[in-house]
């Protein structure tokens, strides 16, 4: 709905800053002139308290920051800095912590400009904090702000009201938790029905009722099952991270882990350009060789074994393709390049008994596709078969014969191989391609084909790349169908290079990311429906210079947690170094997350690689990586062989469970081990109930268990937070220690005082802040003097408050639209 407001260029004014050096006024900063080097705002010292704050015209949606630069880098600027924001000037809150790179390029910045809740943030003041500039203990320059946004009436006028609401829905939730847990009843009863706002979830309620209120521990561990058991925790459960856990199910030969152990220490392999390039096939065999004599020797064999000539497994190679079978949870691997020539075997790997089984050695000669790399190939799980398109050719090869695209299907039951189509662009389908994606829908026995670079015919198309758009080839009728064309206009995705495309079986959608097209880094996702042809864009930015040349990302779908997995293999010259990383992306929250990265080589964890090929069992929720280029430099033509498996794991809702039961029954024997004469009770509950709750396979829960035995002898310790409510009584009784307390106050520094009046000490005095003078109330026949009754049983105050510690642990369980807010109201009054 927001999309219909456009981002402008905001217009401000120098509000405050804390100093500036000379002419180096702080409204420099509003005109960008990168070769004066006078305009900008320089600061006269390099304290921490250094700042500048600008003020909008009126309260804004700030999107954006963009911060210029001196026509070469500059000792003064900013290394690292911090943006506040806000409607008030003296309540800011952080909106972006960073850095300015050692360069003289302008650098822009997206700010936090929503809230958790996805809520939009206007914001009047923008106040930027220097914290450390390029050169040691120099003063800091800004030579130029922008600040973009959105800053129409009606936006803003409603995101203004929404925050308001907001604040004041928070401001009772928090009112209504202090009400409840001091037990002002009648108050919480009315603020509750005045205010129409609910402090916690119906489950959340009874839970407090059953624990803090009647100290029932059995009904709330029930309670809190029966929560588990209604997905009260899965919003819990979703945000807890992954932990990877890889395990080598084949590894690379002997000669080349010999060989990559001696290249571990070499330069970084470099790979020229090319007219076409494709990661998984540089460099070409007529490219100059760095390594020699082991080196050779090394590549030989690997060649040797990339045939399935010795061991009785595939030997190394990248541009290959790997797809799982779902129902048995067989690999499929067909073709690559070992880095001396294309490849046509064909592989299964059982899963179960972790074997390799080769089921034609060259498919090109048995009625089967010819050697080949960069093509794509999907798995039909509903009539066991697969089927492969596309390939990469070198120039040589580029003669009209072999330019024709092919669709190959190999059936696994007989065991054969059978041309579907010779040339699938005669019969409404993509040209000759490769670096495309291929999905299948098995449910409609659809094959969806989407970008590549079509492979030129001639040298007009050689000087203009051409793209493969999206087409689709119904496996029943075997027709083709073009989407979207090469060239469009639509809102819908371009076709591309080094892309992902992945099937949604669930949503039924296809989602595309990322890619190259043009020579620039395309960064945007979309899915396409695939019911009704209709694409959406989830997120588009502006294409940036393409990643080095070794990028490779790879990626998978879990339809159950929707999620999609990209496993990136990063080659950086400059560096000197290779590395992996690991995201998820959530299609529910439409975030990113980073659970792994690998920049050397680990034990029990694949070597660093690009031009791999990563795949996902969705029934058994397990990755499977294969091959791929380690970048080594001696070995420029050397490829990886290995097979791994990649399990993601995170706590499970059993764990959670065991946790809060054993939370809830450590804190019941606590309260029979401080109750009196209860130690008997409480050591037969220590036994019985909460042994076994106790996992006696973790070694941190069975030393905590003994541990616990000493409460009986030491005793229990008070709880970190003391709750007091009050009643007529007790606020007397609080009103006259106040009075007698300050007429004592300020004694112990009169002697002091006189002294320095006197001149007796040079100390300065620090100045004396504004009070109020107390008095004692008038008495009362009720209430004259102290009772016992002015403070509650110790006992029964230190019980609830733990209870109340203990109902906050289990509320982190659950969503926080469910639970209590975690703030409360006494840390906002300063004594």
């Amino acid at each position: 709905m927001d999309d219909q407001y456009e981002s402008v260029k905001l217009c401000y004014t120098i509000h405050k800053y804390s100093s500036y050096s000379a002419n180096y006024l702080p409204e420099n900063i509003m005109k960008n002139n990168p070769s004066d080097q006078l305009s900008r705002w320089f600061t006269d010292s390099s304290t921490p308290c250094q700042y500048i704050m600008l003020k909008l015209q009126t309260p804004c949606i700030v999107e954006t920051i963009k911060f210029g630069k001196y026509i070469k880098a500059h000792v003064s600027d900013l290394k690292k800095f911090q943006i506040l924001g806000g409607t008030d000037e003296n309540h800011l809150s952080i909106l972006l912590t960073g850095g300015l790179k050692n360069d003289s390029l302008d650098e822009t910045f997206r700010l936090r400009h929503r809230t958790s809740e996805g809520l939009y943030l206007p914001v009047r003041y923008i106040k930027i904090v220097p914290l450390q500039s390029w050169g040691p203990a120099y003063n800091y320059t800004i030579w130029y702000v922008e600040l973009q946004g959105k800053n129409h009436e009606t936006l803003i006028n409603s995101a203004m009201d929404t925050i308001d609401l907001r604040k004041e829905e928070e401001a009772v939730r928090i009112l209504l938790k202090h009400l409840r847990r001091r037990r002002y009843k009648d108050a919480f009863e009315a603020l509750s029905r005045e205010s129409g706002v609910q402090l916690e979830g119906p489950v959340q309620t009874r839970l407090w009722n059953a624990l803090v209120e009647n100290g029932d521990y059995k009904l709330a561990e029930k309670i809190f099952d029966e929560a588990a058991d209604e997905g009260e925790l899965d919003w819990y459960m979703s945000w807890q991270p992954y932990t990877p856990e890889w395990r080598q199910l084949c590894g690379c030969s002997a000669a080349m882990e010999e060989q990559l152990c001696c290249d571990a220490n070499a330069a970084h392999a470099r790979t020229r350009s090319a007219d076409l390039p494709c990661a998984d096939r540089e460099p070409r065999p007529d490219a100059p060789e760095a390594g020699a004599g082991g080196a050779d020797a090394a590549e030989a064999c690997c060649a040797a074994c990339a045939g399935g000539a010795c061991c009785g497994r595939p030997g190394p190679r990248g541009g290959h393709q790997l797809v799982v079978d779902p129902n048995s949870g067989t690999l499929y691997l067909f073709g690559g390049w070992n880095g001396t020539e294309d490849l046509d075997d064909l592989w299964s790997f059982d899963t179960k008994a972790e074997r390799w089984t080769l089921l034609c050695r060259h498919s090109g000669m048995v009625n089967g596709p010819s050697p080949r790399s960069c093509h794509k190939m999907v798995f039909d799980p509903v009539h066991e078969r697969l089927y492969t398109l596309g390939r990469y050719l070198d120039n040589a090869q580029r003669i009209p014969c072999n330019m024709n695209s092919d669709l190959y299907m190999y059936d696994v039951s007989s065991g054969e191989w059978s041309l579907v189509s010779g040339d699938t662009a005669a019969e409404g389908g993509p040209r000759l391609v490769f670096d495309h994606q291929m999905c299948i829908d098995p449910d409609t026995q659809t094959i969806y084909v989407f970008g590549g670079r079509v492979l030129p015919a001639n040298t007009e198309e050689l000087a203009c790349p051409q793209y493969s758009g999206l087409y689709a080839y119904y496996i029943a009728r075997n027709t083709w169908e073009l989407l979207l064309a090469d060239k469009h206009d639509l809102h819908a995705p371009q076709p591309r290079v080094s892309h992902s495309m992945l099937f949604h079986p669930v949503q039924r959608r296809l989602y595309m990311f990322a890619g190259q097209r043009n020579k620039e880094q395309l960064v945007d996702l979309w899915w396409w429906e695939c019911g009704t042809n209709v694409a959406h864009a989830v997120c588009r930015a502006p294409a940036r210079a393409p990643p080095p040349q070794g990028f490779t990302q790879r990626a998978t779908l879990d339809p159950d947690a929707d999620e999609i997995h990209v496993l990136s293999g990063m080659s950086k010259e400059k560096d000197k170094r290779v590395y992996n990383t690991l995201w998820i992306f959530s299609l529910r929250r439409l975030t990113w997350t980073c659970v792994y990265r690998n920049e050397s080589v680990a034990p029990n964890e694949p070597r660093p690689r690009f031009a791999h090929q990563l795949v996902y069992d969705p029934v058994r929720k397990m990755h499977y990586l294969f091959g791929g280029n380690p970048g080594t430099a001696g070995s420029p033509r050397l490829r990886l062989g290995d097979l791994w498996a990649l399990r993601l794991r995170r706590a499970s809702p059993q764990r959670v469970r065991g946790r809060a039961r054993a939370a809830l029954r450590e804190a019941r024997f606590r309260e029979l081990a401080a109750a009196p004469c209860g130690a008997v009770a409480a050591l037969h509950y220590l036994r019985n109930d909460l042994c076994a709750a106790t996992d006696h396979s973790d070694p941190s829960q069975v030393a905590h268990f003994q541990k616990l035995a000493t409460i009986l002898f030491s005793g229990t310790e008070p709880p970190d937070v003391r709750a007091v409510s009050l009643n007529a009584r007790r606020e007397r009784t609080l009103m006259r220690r106040r009075a007698a307390l300050h007429r004592s106050a300020h004694c112990g520094d009169l002697a002091q005082a006189l002294a320095a009046v006197l001149g007796s000490e040079d100390t300065l005095l620090e100045p004396t802040q504004p009070f109020e003078e107390t008095s004692s109330p008038t008495p009362d026949t009720w209430d004259a003097g102290e009772h016992e009754d002015d403070d509650p049983d110790s006992a029964e105050r230190d019980t609830r408050a733990a209870r109340v510690q203990l109902y906050d642990q289990l509320c982190r369980y659950f969503r926080p639209s469910t639970a209590p807010p975690g703030a409360d109201i006494t840390d906002l009054v300063k004594m």
